[in-house]
């Protein structure tokens, strides 16, 4: 079901950027990371357009799991197993949303190491950020819920019930 509402984001998504600016979404090109996903190529500002694509590939959680004494819910699972993409930006009910890009050309397992941390007592797995005020957009390790986390004050507070209704109550960048 993540993967549905997630090819439907997407295809918004990348339906806004071809209606309103006539290209696909743009990324600083870095010619370091060689990217499948690149479209075309780089502009003469350095940047880049990108176009997603389903996953080739299937990721094992399990070490991941063990090492972090945690179990991923499966929509977390089902989300990094669907598609890469180097940029995804909307807005969830008037709030801008940028999700951590996922990538071909990086290791998806070292990403998410460093994306799980505990708060008050329960741990978040960091997806992105969430407003204008850098919001931490994470999800709830143990309920799968779609939070916003403010690092500095420890607060949290809860957007969605899962990642499956996310997407789909969020608005392409215009």
């Amino acid at each position: 079901m993540v993967k549905e509402c997630l090819k439907t984001y997407l295809d918004k998504y990348f339906a806004c950027y071809k209606n309103y600016r006539g290209t696909y979404p743009v990324v600083p090109y870095d010619e370091e990371e060689k990217s499948s996903l690149w479209y075309g190529e780089a502009d003469e500002e350095d940047y880049i357009q990108w176009m997603y694509k389903e996953k080739d590939k299937q990721t094992d959680f399990s070490d991941l799991e063990r090492e972090l004494e945690l179990v991923l819910p499966d929509a977390a699972k089902e989300f990094y197993h669907s598609y890469y993409f180097l940029q995804l930006q909307g807005f969830y009910h008037g709030e801008s949303v940028n999700f951590d890009p996922i990538s071909d050309c990086r290791d998806i397992l070292r990403d998410l190491r460093a994306c799980i941390f505990e708060t008050n007592g329960k741990k978040y797995l960091h997806m992105g950020i969430y407003s204008n005020r850098d919001l931490a957009l994470c999800m709830e390790v143990d309920t799968g819920a779609i939070v916003q986390t403010d690092y500095d004050s420890k607060t949290v507070e809860k957007l969605a019930d899962s990642l499956e209704e996310f997407p789909d109550q969020m608005a392409p960048v215009r």
